[in-house]
């Protein structure tokens, strides 16, 4: 929606805006309110006696197809082709009003940068990683499969579960369907240039009907750096988050992960296929106070999405998702699943969804029982994990966005 505000009107209210940008700058409100029920079997609970147990469970669910957010982007010409433009983003969960991260007033973007036609944009702050942006359109999280449907715990991040503070990013413009582009995070530490520091790198190739993109990402103590810290992160990795089995993966040295996808279109269905390889450096998941160590984690994820178009309103989509993780000594764990959905867009702002869910995990196990065992415990994304290694989900609900 567009507010239309020349910023003379502003310059009324805060008194300083100068004459000649007053009539040219704008700010659009946008957002996204999304909500539905999901039920789901053989989740974990804990007894009164310490015991575990499984059942099934009915719950509300808010940003389902998409994440529930409300933003404002605003550009002002500076002319010759160059204009100044931030955007400020925050997400929430539309079932209770929760705002994600803490609290954080804008936990999804708060930047603010210029852009040069026929060169690119530069922003500064609170962004989305060049990696992300570019390899994350292919996966089927990010169409129509919700977040659930994404990776084990999105650990390569291709469904965004983190983005980068204090970073500095740059994205060209469309040269003949090559586009490329960079992101750096300052760690800020005095004394430690390195410490909390991230950045990534991206390309996209995209000429009808074929798009192909490859990148790579690379962050130090991705716990503190980009989720929050132990108590701020309220992901699948996360132990503020009662039912995450794989609690603190991601409280490690360092996360570097390389991804390449492509898809095609054939009339009416377009075919996705992605690979990530993430390896997670000094990882404290299998850390105690009797025995503290670290231990590297690598994450091998194969995704091929199918998707297909029976009406201009009516789209279905099936995906498959294959994801290796090994650690030493501890062998290799595998986690199969599988994703079918279908939207219907009632108008072009509001459409109906429904989405299934399914997981097994098989070989050595990457969860841990109460004896301290290694056992197969699925674990459906955003979802509390299962107390077996099968898990599935099912969920409907409507989107709206404005």
């Amino acid at each position: 929606m567009k507010i239309g505000r020349r910023l003379a009107a502003a310059a009324a209210t805060l008194g300083c805006m100068h004459a000649h940008a007053q009539a040219s700058g704008s700010v659009t409100l946008y957002g996204t309110v999304d909500t539905g029920v999901i039920y789901s079997t053989n989740q974990q609970f804990t007894r009164a006696d310490g015991s575990t147990g499984g059942g099934h469970a009915w719950q509300m669910g808010g940003g389902n197809l998409v994440p529930s957010r409300f933003g404002f982007q605003g550009a002002e010409p500076l002319g010759g082709g160059l204009d100044a433009v931030f955007t400020l983003e925050q997400q929430f969960l539309s079932a209770n009003g929760q705002a994600l991260q803490g609290g954080t007033a804008f936990s999804r973007q708060a930047w603010v940068g210029l852009r040069q036609d026929g060169i690119g944009t530069l922003g500064l702050g609170r962004q989305y990683d060049s990696y992300t942006d570019m390899l994350g359109a292919y996966v089927s999280s990010n169409n129509w499969a919700t977040p659930y449907g994404s990776h084990l715990g999105d650990v390569d991040n291709l469904n965004a579960a983190f983005n980068f503070n204090n970073a500095v990013k740059f994205t060209s413009a469309d040269f003949n369907g090559l586009t490329f582009g960079g992101t750096f995070s300052f760690g800020g530490q005095a004394g430690d240039f390195s410490a909390k520091r991230g950045y990534a790198v991206a390309a996209t190739y995209a000429r009808a009907p074929v798009a192909f993109s490859v990148g790579y990402l690379d962050l130090h103590q991705p716990l503190d750096a980009a989720l929050g810290g132990a108590s701020g992160y309220i992901g699948d990795f996360a132990c503020s988050n009662p039912g995450a089995m794989y609690c603190l993966l991601q409280d490690a040295g360092s996360m570097r992960a390389f991804g390449a996808g492509g898809s095609v279109t054939f009339g009416a269905a377009t075919v996705a296929l992605t690979y990530t390889h993430t390896r997670l450096g000094d990882s404290r998941y299998f850390s105690t106070a009797a025995q503290p160590r670290t231990q590297a984690f690598t994450f091998d994820i194969g995704e091929l999405n199918v998707t297909y178009m029976f009406t201009p309103a009516l789209q279905g989509g099936v995906a498959y998702i294959f994801n290796a993780a090994h650690t030493d000594g501890r062998g290799t764990t595998r986690f199969h699943q599988l994703n079918v959905g279908t939207n219907y867009s009632l108008s072009k702002r509001t459409a109906l969804y429904a989405v299934a869910i399914g997981q097994i995990a098989s070989g050595t196990g990457l969860g841990t029982d109460t004896n301290g065992n290694a056992v197969n415990y699925a674990q459906i994304p955003v979802l509390a994990n299962s107390n077996s290694s099968r898990q599935l989900a099912v969920m409907a609900g409507i989107r709206v966005n404005f």
